[in-house]
């Protein structure tokens, strides 16, 4: 099941228990948020498309973080000017964890694992790559190589 919904001028579409990043929010780290501008809900072969949205169905979340989206260069040249102007942009957004989505009250589908859970044991596997990596490095150590001297240098 998923919802496609409005938000900062754009339409995302958003999975329970997905991240997703939209244009920032005035809303602090670690708040829940409702979303309302649902314009769509595709649940298998069943779908509701709104008008404009579809009444009574929002999508829960929980801001994870905000940050600066990766930078994009804005370069505008006039030619036979000598005219160049070279510009870097960086968009600020917020990461939203899909807690849930919900029509009039009633809880379609809900996340399984919360989000301060998720965190957990994503770290608990990380430590197990770093451990299984050492293990691997000890057996296939390999001697260090000698430095040469590059000529006419």
């Amino acid at each position: 099941m998923y919802a496609v919904l409005e938000t900062g001028g754009k339409q995302m579409m958003a999975k329970v228990g997905q991240y997703i990043d939209i244009e920032k929010l005035p809303q602090q780290k670690g708040d829940k948020i409702a979303l309302n501008n649902v314009l769509m809900l595709v649940s298998g072969k069943d779908s509701k498309i709104g008008n404009p949205y579809v009444k009574g169905l929002t999508v829960n979340g929980q801001i994870v973080d905000e940050g600066k989206s990766d930078k994009i260069i804005v370069y505008k040249m006039r030619p036979k000017k000598g005219t160049r102007k070279k510009q870097g942009h960086r968009q600020w957004f917020t990461r939203l964890f899909i807690e849930s989505i919900e029509q009039d009250g009633k809880v379609l589908e809900k996340s399984e694992v919360q989000y301060k859970e998720r965190k957990k044991v994503v770290q608990q596997s990380k430590k197990t790559k770093e451990v299984k990596e050492a293990e691997t490095e000890e057996l296939q150590a390999k001697p260090a190589k000698k430095k040469t001297k590059k000529k006419g240098a």
